[in-house]
């Protein structure tokens, strides 16, 4: 009886770190600029998954305009396009202090912009902008939006460095 206790003890964490594994993990990692607070949250996807279920349905519904409406089976042909197309630079804008960059690299859009001492990068996995894309209606499905973050497994999503040495940054394993 005590072996069967102890097998019941040990394999339910072993069981929730392998689900936890297999779903994958966001970690937000938020550093305050000259020595402030750092903080580091991780947040297993499958209990992302398990909070979206519960959001409620209204606050699942973007007020599109009518105009934006028309164009989301265009966003999603361009997305579906990009997603089999090479990869390559898509925009570079280079002015005086400032750059911008976009590329498709792999199965992801990648957005660079650098301004005086600030930078923010970010890497959107194709699957994801396509999940995130509202349906007729303007709703928006939060648990496929979680779920397509698989796609984004081993990627650093968002990376923001700020003037002052604000650093956030979001990868997703």
């Amino acid at each position: 009886m005590l072996k069967l206790l102890l097998a019941g003890a040990v394999a339910v964490p072993v069981a929730t770190v392998g689900a936890v594994a297999a779903t994958g993990v966001v970690v937000v990692d938020v550093r305050e600029g000259r020595g402030g607070q750092h903080l580091v949250i991780p947040i297993p996807l499958a209990a992302a998954q398990v909070a979206a279920a519960f959001v409620p349905e209204r606050d699942t519904r973007l007020h599109l305009g009518a105009q934006a409406e028309r164009y989301l089976p265009v966003a999603r042909e361009v997305l579906t396009a990009l997603a089999a197309a090479e990869d390559a630079e898509l925009v570079k804008v280079e002015e005086p202090g400032q750059e911008v960059s976009i590329r498709k690299e792999g199965s992801l859009l990648h957005v660079r912009v650098h301004e005086r001492g600030q930078q923010v990068d970010v890497q959107v996995p194709i699957a994801v902008a396509l999940s995130a894309l509202p349906e007729a209606g303007g709703r928006i499905s939060v648990s496929q939006a979680v779920w397509a973050l698989q796609h984004a497994r081993l990627t650093q999503v968002v990376e923001v460095q700020g003037a002052d040495g604000e650093h956030v940054k979001v990868t997703v394993y």
